[in-house]
């Protein structure tokens, strides 16, 4: 798939569910994945939030934003492809609605430079099209002491399905090729990556960051979650595998962008 189709499927289906009202699954801090045992409150990894600036990449309509401005940031931006979601955002945030801004991820934009404390991407790194390009200007908006959080599908989780109750791997880990998705009770298809581990670690490293902690938390089921496609939040698939990612990453000091 093309960058551009890539980009603009995404757009016009964030832009839909928004819209349309169609209910969705959506992950927002203090949560960093569906189910799992710990969030924020207990892991801590944005140690620093008293008075920091920070930047939410794939911010949607501003849920995470509202808990770190709660817990004491000093200044929140967003940026989302989705003009729905920012103008969601910005009724949220009236006081900053100019820091609100619709533009694909991988765009450069009029986002300060040497300035965030924080860039945080809630389940939203795997809908960029192009990951260096990406994380190269997160590496531009943070300032010297920065750091980066990343929380995604665990990308081992999306490989394993059940068959006759028993866990199978019936995907690639491998596969890293884009893939639609449907999202939501209206199916509407979204372009996402599936990213290996190392890909994300390596190309991290390539736009100047290093990592400061990798967390696979336990996910938390009593029962099967009901009303999810086909066998995705199976019982048995959390208690063998981690269904999310967490990675913090630091912005290397010597690195010249």
């Amino acid at each position: 798939m093309k960058n551009e189709d890539f980009i603009k499927m995404n757009e016009d289906g964030w832009n839909h569910l928004i819209k349309n009202n169609a209910p969705f699954s959506n992950t927002v801090l203090p949560e960093y994945g569906p189910f799992l045992k710990r969030n924020e409150d207990e892991l801590n990894l944005i140690d620093n939030i008293k008075n920091a600036k920070v930047l939410d990449i794939g911010c949607g309509s501003g849920g995470s934003l509202e808990y770190l401005y709660k817990k004491g940031a000093s200044e929140i931006w967003g940026l989302d492809i989705s003009k729905e979601q920012i103008l969601e955002a910005q009724k949220r945030f009236p006081k900053y609605k100019d820091n609100f801004i619709i533009s694909p991820m991988e765009e450069e934009v009029n986002i300060p430079n040497n300035y965030f404390d924080y860039v945080i991407f809630i389940f939203s790194i795997g809908y960029t099209s192009d990951l260096l390009k990406t994380l190269k200007n997160v590496n531009k908006y943070l300032n010297k002491n920065g750091s980066m959080i990343i929380s995604w599908t665990h990308p081992f989780y999306r490989c394993l399905d059940i068959l006759d109750a028993k866990v199978i791997i019936n995907k690639s880990y491998f596969n890293e090729e884009s893939e639609i998705i449907t999202k939501g009770q209206d199916k509407v298809n979204l372009a996402q990556k599936n990213l290996m581990i190392s890909t994300i670690i390596n190309t991290a490293n390539e736009a100047g960051f290093y990592v400061d902690k990798i967390l696979e938390e336990e996910t938390i089921l009593k029962d099967d979650v009901k009303g999810y496609k086909s066998t995705y939040w199976k019982k048995e698939k959390v208690e063998n595998c981690p269904s999310t990612l967490i990675i913090k990453f630091k912005r290397r000091s010597s690195y010249e962008v």
